[in-house]
């Protein structure tokens, strides 16, 4: 760390100097000298392109307080040398390149940093039109909470989890790359390959008897194929067809990872006890007299009859072929009548062979062992369709309307042979009984079913330009959704719901003046059923939007974005809205200050009824619960009831100034926060409200200094600080402060 703040303190004096330097040869005066290197670099022309190039390359110093953690799943930032910007452009001034007219590359973030990308175009006038581009996204997440178990301290052992289960450390690189040949004649050609892969590390769970640490090995690719043709069969009208061929591959595996392990007495063989561990509540299992710990003083487990894990291993390698074809058109032909309509009809067939195995003891049901395989298949047929249409009635009315469509259906197969192994007698069942003990017996687990959905909507409007200065649209849609969940086909078995949805819609527009614009937009949706319980019955939005600028050189824009959502059936009674209202600034009164401000806030909630099973009585919730198993309720394994709630409240604010104290020296300083407030009802004493309350800083000061000859030194300071403002729970800190300094040379001609 020491080492760290050195290079930080380095590159902040390397910068301080560069910039004294160059403000000494500003205040010397330098003539038309300084003049042009201030001004925008010209290119220079070679054999008939126009070139223009930047290269920024530095060094960062990076020095992390607090959760490196939290660090990394927010910012994951390191220090380090960077190539941080490129860019190239080549333009054929007359248009007469041999190869190109136009090529420009452009790419950041090389050397480190989490994300990277470059993106390059090439073209050719009427012959051809080529776009590539490379992206690689590296995620280090372990956000602490995600899944932790929370052990209680007055476990022995007491056994912390440090770090969240669920934690994934993944390199996702992306390649596209799109060729159109002949995209000026009446008859163009499209080909294009995409190639996404994520590898990398992560973390998983499984539950037999108890939950068990699993190392998730990802490893997954889609490879995209497309081929086009677009015919433009006639003035303003364009027939296009599209051949999409899409390979999926997923190789990721699952083992167990090693979590609190402990030896079977009389022997060097160790078993696993999983994550939680609350031997209070007898989990994994309880400790036995005369013992006072689960595991003694030489690692030994002192009761033998525990749920815990040997061996556990998964595979399920799944490899999806999708084909998919669309046909699209569109047309301005005839007059006064605009419309467009595609149709995309795919069929994904899917194999995943399934390979699961589990040694260890599962207490409740005395199993030793377990291994289920089997073939498991699926396809998914999918159509989606919309259609548009615009009749303009006269100069200034129209009539817009729109129907959209997707369906599909998911049949899937599974065939598996499931093998237990249970103790034969089941009183005297540990992890001491041999296999020998056992009673093996195989059984078919079989699943034949289909999940079904379907969407239809239908939206009208009539539109009305009253003049330059206002106008406005009524509307109605009206859409319909089917749920459809086949079981079984064997017994018919199934779950159907269809949902029919009313929508009123209206809005306006107003523009006083040239440089003043309002918008208003509402809609109000009645639906006759729901699906999931959480679905309102009715919800409205409204939206509002305003921009102002009194002088070109002021831009001024708020916006206001309402939902409210109901379902008052009488065991439900769900409540819900998500209000945003915003504002922002930019001021450029001169060419050397500009202004930036920005403020947003966001209020969400949601509420209803539920059922839950907890014995905490010193709880609130569970105290002052009602019952669910009276006034029409009947859920004995979840007896009691509570008007469940969540509630979001997040202010956001940002704000940066930059000036130019001198001709050759550019300064940026910046501030932005994040800082949330919320709640929801405590289910477990040791359930901290983490991500629900916190304050994130983010203060920031750049220096740019022109040292002429189309050099620049550039010299930046970033600060984060992430802190939740409730107490942290059974798990490390999640609080962070960083300082981040980079030191970079730019280059532009």
């Amino acid at each position: 760390m020491i080492s760290t703040l050195l290079r930080i303190r380095q590159l902040c004096l390397l910068v301080t100097t560069i910039s004294m330097l160059a403000a000494a040869q500003n205040t010397q005066g330098t003539g038309t000298a300084s003049g042009q290197s201030s001004s925008a670099p010209e290119g220079w022309d070679a054999s008939g392109y126009n070139v223009h190039q930047t290269v920024e390359f530095g060094y960062r110093g990076s020095d992390v307080t607090g959760s490196q953690a939290m660090y990394d799943s927010l910012v994951n930032l390191r220090s380090g040398p960077r190539f941080l910007e490129q860019s190239l452009s080549m333009q054929s001034v007359e248009h007469t390149g041999v190869l190109f007219d136009n090529l420009s590359i452009s790419s950041f973030g090389w050397g480190g940093d989490p994300n990277n990308a470059l993106r390059a175009r090439i073209d050719k006038g009427k012959l051809y039109d080529f776009r590539a581009s490379f992206r690689r996204d590296q995620t280090d997440f372990d956000y602490d909470l995600l899944a932790n178990p929370l052990n209680p301290a007055n476990s022995n052992p007491s056994v912390p989890v440090l770090m969240s289960p669920h934690s994934f450390f993944t390199r996702r690189r992306m390649q596209d790359y799109d060729l159109t040949l002949l995209p000026e004649s009446k008859v163009d050609f499209r080909l294009g390959f995409s190639h996404n892969n994520m590898t990398g590390p992560s973390y998983s769970s499984v539950h037999e008897g108890t939950d068990a640490l699993l190392y998730q090995n990802w490893n997954t690719t889609m490879n995209s194929y497309r081929a086009g043709i677009d015919f433009k069969v006639a003035p303003r009208t364009v027939l296009s067809y599209d051949q999409f061929l899409d390979y999926y591959k997923g190789d990721s595996s699952w083992q167990l990872a090693p979590f609190l392990q402990a030896f079977l007495p009389g022997t060097t063989q160790t078993v696993e006890l999983g994550l939680p561990v609350a031997t209070a509540n007898k989990t994994p299992c309880a400790i036995t007299a005369p013992n006072t710990s689960l595991i003694d003083s030489t690692g030994t487990l002192t009761n033998v009859a525990c749920n815990a894990y040997f061996d556990y291993d998964r595979t399920n390698r799944i490899r999806t072929t999708t084909p998919t074809e669309r046909v699209s058109f569109h047309s301005s032909y005839i007059e006064r009548l605009d419309f467009a309509a595609s149709y995309a009809y795919s069929s994904t067939d899917m194999d995943a062979p399934f390979n699961e195995f589990f040694n260890g003891l599962s207490q409740r049901s005395g199993v030793r062992q377990e291994t289920l395989t089997g073939p498991a298949s699926a396809r998914r047929i999918s159509n989606v369709a919309d259609f548009s249409a615009t009749l303009h009635l006269s100069k200034r009315l129209r009539f817009v309307d729109t129907f959209r469509l997707w369906a599909f259906r998911i049949p899937e197969s599974f065939a598996g042979t499931d093998s237990t192994w249970t103790c034969t007698n089941s009183s005297d069942c540990t992890l001491l009984t041999p296999m020998s003990a056992t009673t093996q017996t195989t059984s078919m687990t079989t699943d034949n079913l289909s999940f079904n959905q379907r969407w239809t909507t239908n939206e009208s409007d009539l539109v009305w330009d009253g003049s330059k200065h206002f106008g406005g649209r009524i509307g109605f849609r009206y859409g319909n959704q089917l749920f459809h969940h086949i079981l079984d086909f064997t017994t018919g078995d199934e779950d159907r719901i269809e949902v029919h949805q009313y929508t009123p819609l209206a809005g306006f527009w107003l523009k006083p003046t040239m440089n003043m614009r309002f918008n208003f937009d509402w809609e109000r949706q009645s639906n006759d059923d729901i699906i999931v319980r959480i679905a309102p019955r009715v919800q409205s939005r409204y939206r509002v939007m305003a921009n102002y600028t009194p002088k070109p050189w002021a831009v001024l824009a708020g916006s206001v974005n309402l939902w409210d959502g109901s379902n008052g059936d009488s065991l439900i009674d769900f409540n819900g809205h998500n209000r945003n209202y915003g504002v922002s600034a930019t001021i450029t009164p001169r060419e050397s200050f500009s202004f930036d401000f920005a403020y947003n806030y966001n209020d969400f909630e949601q509420s209803s009824f539920i059922c839950f099973n907890n014995s905490d009585t010193t709880l609130p919730v569970v105290a002052n619960a009602g019952s669910c198993t009276t006034n029409g309720y009947d859920d004995s394994s979840n007896p009691l009831l509570t008007y469940g709630f969540y509630k979001s409240h997040v202010h956001y604010a940002m704000g940066s100034v930059m000036f130019r104290p001198l001709k050759r020296v550019t300064t940026q300083l910046g501030y932005s926060i994040n800082s949330v407030g919320g709640n929801t009802p405590q289910f477990n004493s040791l359930q901290p409200l983490g991500t629900l309350q916190y304050n994130y800083h983010q203060p920031l000061a750049s220096l740019a200094v022109d040292l002429g000859h189309n050099l620049t030194a550039k010299g930046g300071w970033n600060y984060y600080q992430y802190g939740e403002k409730s107490f942290v729970g059974p798990t490390d800190p999640r609080y962070f402060h960083a300082n981040n300094a980079t030191a970079t040379l730019r280059w532009a001609f």
